[in-house]
Formats: C-alpha cells, structure tokens, sequence
C-alpha cells in the first residue's frame, strides 16, 4: 500500500474518543477534562471537527506553548548533562522561571550516586518526569504527599530528616528554600512561621550530604520582600544565608527577565525588582552550587580564589569604573 494512504488510514484509526484522550496527553501532557473532551468527541462524531483540526487547536493554544517552553528546557538541560557540561550564561523565552532553573538544575544532575528532591510534592511534573528519565537513585521528601510512581518518597519535614548522616550525594532545592517557615497555607500545609528555618533546613541538608555533596538552590531574587508565603532577598541576602548555615558557594549565577526574555545577569541589581512585575512569577533568580564544609573550602587554595572572585565581583557591581 502507498505509505502516505497507509498514514491516514492509521491515524483514523481507533474511535474519536481514543484519539481524543490520546491527543490531550501527547499535546498538553494530561487528560482532557470532562467537558472539553466531550465536546471534541461529539464535534468529531458530526464532522464539524476533524482529527488534524483537534490536533492543531491544542497545539496552537497557549497551554502548550508553555509545554513546549518546559520540553525545551528539559531537553537542553539533560543533553548537557549527557554531555557533562554545565550550562552557564542561558537564555529563554518570556515565561517563568523554570525555563532557567530546570536546564540550570539538569545539566548538573550527577550521573551517579543518591539523589534527594526537596519538595517535589509541588514539583512541575515535567521536571519530575526528566528526573525518573535521567536514572539516578531517586528519593523526593515534602511535608505534603504526592504518588509519582517510580519515585521513592518521604513525608518530612525539611528541618528534621529520617536520614542518617552523609547519605545523599547531591540535593535539589528548585524553587523550594524561599517557602519554608512561611506561610504555606496556600499549599494545605500547616505550621507556623519560623524566621530561622531556612538556616536550619540548609544545615540539616548539609548533615545528609556526603562530604563531596553538592546541594544545588535556585531561589527568586529581587529586592527584599516578605510576601507571607515565601521570602524573595537579594544576591547578599542568599549568599549571607549560605554562610550563616556552613554552606560554600562553588558557583553562582544571577538571571533576569527582561522584555525579550531571560537572560544572564552578572551586575544585576536588586534595587526596585518586585516579584510577578515583569511576568508570572519571578522577575530574577539566583541559581547556585553549594557544598557542605564552608570552613573546610575556604582553607583551601581553590575556595580562597572562587570566594575572592566572587567579593571582587560584588564590589565591582556596587561601585562601577563609570561612576569613580
């Protein structure tokens, strides 16, 4: 038979309401919702919609643009990786957030060893998804409960871990360290607010980290503000918090979103920079790798050059060879 006529002939195969539920979970990545897809099946049962009709009015919808902006940093992220390369200096669409922090966070997924996902009740699960993909061992641990299959999970709370000492091998904080001791009401939790907490949950991940750990952190970042829920601080307010809780900056980048999108931004300033201004959520983000030991590093030659580095570089954005 002529592939081409063997082609039509298999994609209208099946009844309207198996292409249907197919369609929504291959184009939008879940299932249909009760009156969209009864709507889709009886247009299709009348002739007022085809099959490429349906196709094309989810592809074309805003919803999956921002499948496509999540598919895209999924897949940049885990080519690094599989490449062993850290990606630095991105870029990405006008979205949120996360087209920066997967890729960041993805690309330096290690390729061995235990792996522990704070809060990955919450988590997109598209960059969950990529993780189970990636085949690491696996642990994600929240407060609230979630059933993703494959994923080994722990109901706890982030400050006081089942876990003995020196167990993971890296920790992923995604978006997740500004929202503890918060208000987290919004999400079903209880609990009241604690100003220390996010101290003592980096230094109790610390604990579980083996001594060659690397915890990676993406938080929003901005002018300082309490927004009840979560906390958004500047580049010293996240770095301060850092060293309070024994942690040492391996490496560190700013982003920001401007009107073409996001992009690197090494002199960022705070100054002025509100969270969901210039778009759905966060106007900037701090993306950083941290190790446990920040005494130890620093005694050594190479973690007296990162820290002096990054001093010199604070210093060069506060006072600018065109102001002197």
């Amino acid at each position: 038979m002529d592939p081409r006529v063997a082609a039509e002939l298999a994609v209208q195969e099946g009844t309207d309401a198996e292409f249907v539920d197919v369609t929504f979970r291959a184009v939008l990545r879940r299932d249909a919702d009760a009156e969209a897809r009864d709507r889709a099946i009886s247009k299709l049962a009348d002739g007022t919609l085809s099959r490429a009709t349906l196709v094309h009015e989810l592809a074309s919808s805003e919803e999956h643009t921002r499948v496509r902006e999540l598919d895209d940093a999924i897949a940049l992220g885990l080519g690094a990786r599989s490449r062993r390369e850290r990606l630095r200096w991105l870029q990405g669409p006008r979205a949120d957030e996360r087209v920066v922090e997967i890729p960041w966070v993805l690309s330096r997924l290690r390729t061995r060893g235990r792996v522990l996902e704070v809060g990955y009740a919450f988590a997109e699960a598209a960059y969950l998804a990529a993780l189970l993909r990636a085949d690491v061992d696996l642990v994600g641990v929240d407060l609230a409960e979630r059933d993703v299959e494959g994923l080994e999970t722990v109901q706890a709370d982030v400050r006081s871990l089942p876990f003995d000492d020196r167990s993971f091998d890296q920790v992923l904080l995604v978006s997740t360290l500004e929202h503890v001791g918060a208000d987290n009401t919004v999400y079903g939790l209880e609990g009241g607010r604690d100003e220390g907490a996010r101290e003592a949950a980096l230094r109790e991940l610390a604990r579980v980290l083996t001594r060659s750990g690397s915890l990676l952190v993406t938080v929003p970042l901005g002018e300082p503000a309490d927004h009840g829920w979560f906390r958004q601080d500047d580049e010293r307010g996240w770095t301060s918090l850092f060293a309070r809780a024994g942690c040492f900056v391996e490496e560190l980048e700013l982003y920001e979103l401007g009107p073409e999108g996001w992009h690197a931004a090494p002199a960022f300033e705070a100054a002025g920079v509100r969270y969901g201004e210039r778009g759905p959520a966060a106007s900037a983000v701090l993306c950083a790798d941290l190790s446990p030991g920040r005494v130890r590093h620093l005694l050594t030659p190479g973690g007296l050059r990162k820290a002096t580095r990054r001093r010199a570089a604070r210093t060069y954005r506060r006072v600018r060879p065109h102001d002197l």
